[in-house]
């Protein structure tokens, strides 16, 4: 059946450059790995209590928690000019959100690819908010209506305690695998002005969770399948979605 796919890469392919030798790379992954489990292994001791310490070996080395930590990048072309972006991909939250220009002076974080412009885009659209319950079309708390402007806003704070804020709108994005076009709805993001900095190799984040309209989820699939490159292949792999024919499958938990 017709899936949605995207191009995967590793972020080393975009950063090792930024390195002087094969060694201090190495150490950065170990670094993040080191911080993925330090993150986890202090949620499981703040709800287990003396049982944290005890877990702290078996955390898992591959779940990624803070935004810093993300290991892969997703790249799409966004709008009419067909911007070419690179998200970093969050398992942890369900935003996608990439930065939006025009941006104000000092709001947006310097970025390695094109920034994408809400104002050239001929398909481009502010997503408002309800004018009779001033309510925003979801029931996720982390977004809330401006009822001056009738905008559906949002203030995401990650675990590394990066944060973006602005409003949500929709434009479309063509896969460049497939080359298939939809619209969906996302993150236009304005100000990144928290007391840490998001990394320059993305332009914003793909939030695979499982939040209705706003994650990934919304491109209509409801099974995934990915191959996710190593850190060392230096090339790209894919990670799609697709809707399936069986109407009575029973999908397997992980």
């Amino acid at each position: 059946m017709p899936s949605y796919t995207f191009t995967v890469y590793h972020r080393d392919v975009f950063e090792k450059s930024k390195f002087k030798d094969y060694d201090s790379l190495l150490e950065n992954r170990i670094a993040r790995c080191h911080a993925r489990a330090s993150y986890l292994a202090s949620v499981v001791e703040s709800q287990n209590g003396a049982q944290g310490g005890e877990m702290r070996e078996l955390v898992p080395k591959t779940t990624d928690a803070v935004y810093r930590s993300g290991e892969y990048v997703a790249t799409f072309l966004i709008g009419t000019q067909m911007i070419k972006n690179y998200l970093l991909i969050d398992t942890g939250s369900d935003l996608v959100w990439w930065q939006c220009g025009p941006c104000e002076a000092n709001k947006c974080y310097k970025q390695d690819q094109p920034l994408y412009d809400s104002t050239t885009s001929k398909t481009f659209r502010i997503i408002g908010c309800n004018r009779y319950n001033l309510r925003c079309r979801t029931v996720d708390p982390a977004f809330y209506c401006n009822q001056e402007i009738f905008e559906c806003r949002y203030d995401m704070v990650y675990g590394d305690r990066v944060q973006t804020k602005c409003f949500i709108a929709d434009d479309v994005i063509t896969f460049n695998v497939d080359h298939r076009p939809v619209r969906i709805t996302f993150g236009c993001s304005k100000d990144q002005t928290g007391e840490k900095k998001f990394s320059a190799f993305s332009a914003g984040i793909l939030g695979l969770g499982r939040a209705v309209q706003y994650s990934s989820s919304q491109f209509g699939g409801h099974v995934m399948s990915m191959c996710l490159p190593t850190f060392h292949s230096g090339k790209g792999s894919v990670l799609c979605f697709h809707t399936s024919k069986w109407s009575r499958a029973t999908s397997a938990k992980l």
